[in-house]
């Protein structure tokens, strides 16, 4: 009761300021952007914003929509750079949800979800890392590598049509990459990709593939001719990089070795893709890694608070600590624990795949196709949504925003739960199935303020004619 009273007191205090959401028993907020952050992050509650917005067919997903009886709540946002829309690659990890206050971690009763609609090529830099390390000779891998990129739609991901792109393509063993060929260059069409590809042959050595990608998203990036490009044509650099195993660079390399290696390497991209560097957001590098082969750790999963400081049991866990990666480890599976982790750090997506065909769908899913704007599904305990909340929306990839609004549920009356569908959400109904509860109540309604008096009316005819006047007397 406590709690009924607390929301019908908000909602009446507030009612002025709130937008009340089209067939829904809910009503938002305006929405509070935080001054001083890089982007602009957008919560979507007007009707007309996202008629100009969105594409017809998804305006019910751009407003916001409170399940009660489901626990889940969806937002739809965007995100903008001096006014425009700013299209990025987004997925949960990269967007934090917080519900009164408490951060939200996507796991056990919870769920978060991101997403994105309305695809677009944007002008941007590929750097191909690919392996050339003495491993990539064997079992036909390069040539799977090869064959992979030479696919149609893969080359189409790489130069979509009406839009500007480059491809740079370097093969790294040991120390820096070289560029394919021994020239750099800048690729600019389907035809002299598909030339370069073909003529792509493993080298010999080890696998430095934490120095290729330090140099890839640094050193080379902060060449003029480089800066020159990016400027040029507003490209934002994607570095792909494929490996067949781990990184390596000595006979006696364990895999617990690589922590701190992998430790310098994350820091570093934290460093280039850090707001403190003054780097406009366009030309922040994102890094997408590639893993070809079986998962050494299939059951790997990122620490809850995982960061840039990586420990040996973190990285290899208890059994694969101490195994020499060199015939051992490199005949097991691929380090896919440090894909991940530089994937998630580099603000990117992480792919392990065996054959010609996979491969092909994760250098087409890493060529980063942008969305102009997201949906942030969340789901909490119900009980949670009794009252009104505050959720909160933060971009903690590629550069700063973060907004948050207030949500103002019907302390009297639930919409109609929504139908599952599939993934495990839930749609909302349409406004017939909200007709269909509310005209039940308002015919009891109007029967109740009718009832007393047909029940007066009904009464007084009873008694009108038990008691019927008598006639003149008779003579």
């Amino acid at each position: 009761m406590k709690v009924w009273l607390l929301g019908v007191a908000m909602a009446i205090g507030c009612g002025g300021d709130l937008t009340h959401i089209p067939n829904s028993t809910t009503r938002v907020a305006r929405p509070e952007v935080v001054d001083g952050t890089e982007l602009e992050l957008r919560i979507f509650t007007d009707e007309r914003e996202c008629r100009a917005k969105v594409q017809p067919e998804d305006l019910h997903l751009c407003m916001p929509y409170v399940d009660r009886a489901n626990g889940e709540v969806r937002l739809g946002f965007q995100l903008r750079l001096d006014g425009d829309a700013f299209p990025l690659p987004l997925s949960s990890e990269h967007i934090k949800v917080g519900h009164l206050g408490r951060e939200l971690q996507g796991s056990g009763v919870n769920k978060v979800e991101i997403v994105p609609h309305d695809p677009m090529q944007a002008p941007q830099l590929f750097v191909l890392l690919i392996d050339g390390s003495s491993s990539m000779s064997q079992k036909r891998r390069m040539e799977k590598v090869r064959k992979a990129l030479l696919m149609p739609e893969v080359v189409e991901s790489f130069f979509p049509h009406d839009v500007k792109t480059g491809v740079v393509v370097f093969q790294f063993t040991n120390g820096t990459p070289v560029p394919l060929g021994g020239r750099l260059q800048v690729l600019e069409n389907r035809r002299q990709f598909k030339e370069k590809i073909r003529n792509m042959r493993p080298l010999q050595g080890y696998t430095h593939l934490y120095d290729a990608i330090t140099y890839a998203t640094g050193e080379f990036l902060e060449q003029q001719a480089i800066q020159d490009l990016l400027t040029q044509f507003e490209m934002t650099p994607t570095v792909v990089a494929l490996t067949d195993g781990f990184n390596n660079m000595a006979a006696g390399d364990t895999c617990g070795t690589n922590a701190q290696r992998l430790s310098t390497l994350l820091k570093h991209l934290e460093t280039v893709r850090s707001p403190e560097t003054g780097i406009d957001p366009r030309r922040r590098p994102s890094v997408y890694t590639v893993g070809l082969g079986r998962p050494l750790r299939s059951r790997f999963s990122m620490p809850r608070d995982a960061g840039v400081g990586v420990t040996p049991r973190q990285l290899c866990g208890k059994r694969f600590l101490n195994r020499r990666i060199d015939g051992d480890l490199e005949n097991r599976g691929i380090d896919n624990a440090s894909l991940e982790w530089i994937a998630r750090v580099g603000g990117g997506a992480s792919y392990v795949r065996q054959d010609r065909k996979g491969l092909g769908k994760a250098f087409k899913s890493a060529a980063a196709a942008r969305y102009h704007w997201f949906e942030a599904r969340y789901r909490v305990p119900s009980f949670y949504l009794r009252r009104s909340f505050r959720t909160t929306l933060r971009l903690v990839s590629f550069a700063t925003g973060e907004a948050s609004v207030e949500i103002h549920p019907s302390a009297w009356l639930d919409a109609p739960p929504g139908e599952r569908v599939q993934g495990g959400w839930s749609r909302q109904r349409p406004f017939r199935a909200i007709l269909l509860v509310l005209l039940p109540i308002l015919g009891l309604l109007l029967t109740m303020s009718t009832a007393g008096a047909a029940a007066y009316h009904a009464k007084r005819a009873m008694f009108m004619r038990v008691r019927r006047p008598k006639g003149p007397p008779q003579v």
